[in-house]
């Protein structure tokens, strides 16, 4: 049974976290672990993020999820650069369908707790930041529908500065109800920047459209538009050069995230 096979027929049960399929990406040259899958009994199950209750998405419960304990310490470790940088009200649940799968096939990363899938952080029932783009991208009110979208990156930017791997909507259909993070590939390191991965290029794309008024068109490659709206943005936070020179990557990153609350 595939991963996106079984994820749909776990969501129509309501029963176990859904698993996101790492598909087919071209792996940056910061060499990624071998996957290894692992049992529920070497996970650490959990029903808080650094103290915010987890809430499973398919049926609006609190839960409890097995994860990697290492994996959860960065995920913690996000979470607070988050809730120092982005300007928003701190949350106070995380919805998610889920960290640990029992991945027969091991074919992804959820099936080793290295791996989650976030889909709205919520205040007081409301909806800080929703990655249900498959839910607001159809909003009859438009500001509501930006402001969503401009949350949406923010946030992707925090996930982008501390995992190389974030899979977002603009990745597939499968992941238009939810942000993928692993480890795979940055380990426990924050994140660098190679021009020849597809999701961190879409994310420049995206980040540079939506948060920072210089449109670019979301090829998933590095190529020269990328560049310069790269650069156009660096320059409007006193920096200089690209995304790709120095530590510029971080640079952009970091202030995108501040954008959250524009």
């Amino acid at each position: 049974m595939t991963s996106v096979r079984r994820r749909t027929l776990l969501a129509l049960a309501g029963t176990a976290p859904v698993a996101a399929a790492l598909g087919c990406h071209r792996t940056p040259p910061q060499r990624a672990d071998e996957l290894v899958c692992a049992p529920k009994s070497t996970m650490t199950e959990v029903s808080q993020l650094g103290g915010w209750p987890l809430v499973y998405e398919v049926n609006g419960r609190p839960g409890r999820f097995p994860i990697e304990p290492t994996f959860l310490g960065l995920l913690e470790r996000w979470q607070q650069h988050w809730l120092d940088h982005s300007g928003l009200p701190a949350h106070d649940q995380v919805w998610t369908y889920g960290a640990w799968v029992d991945g027969e096939e091991c074919t992804s990363w959820h099936g080793a707790g290295r791996a989650f899938d976030i889909s709205r952080l919520r205040r007081d029932g409301i909806p800080i930041v929703s990655c249900r783009e498959d839910l607001w991208s159809v909003m009859d009110d438009v500001a509501l529908r930006d402001q969503h979208r401009r949350r949406y990156w923010a946030m992707a930017a925090s996930l982008h500065l501390h995992f190389a791997y974030v899979l977002t909507y603009l990745y597939d259909e499968a992941h238009r109800n939810h942000i993928h993070v692993d480890n795979a590939v940055s380990g426990t390191e924050m994140t660098r920047f190679d021009t020849g991965s597809r999701v961190q290029n879409q994310a420049l794309q995206a980040i540079c459209t939506h948060l920072w008024d210089v449109p670019v068109e979301i090829t998933g490659e590095w190529d020269g538009a990328t560049r310069d709206a790269t650069a156009a943005v660096l320059s409007q936070i006193g920096a200089s050069g690209h995304a790709a020179r120095g530590d510029n990557w971080a640079r952009l990153l970091t202030a995108s995230v501040g954008r959250a609350a524009d």
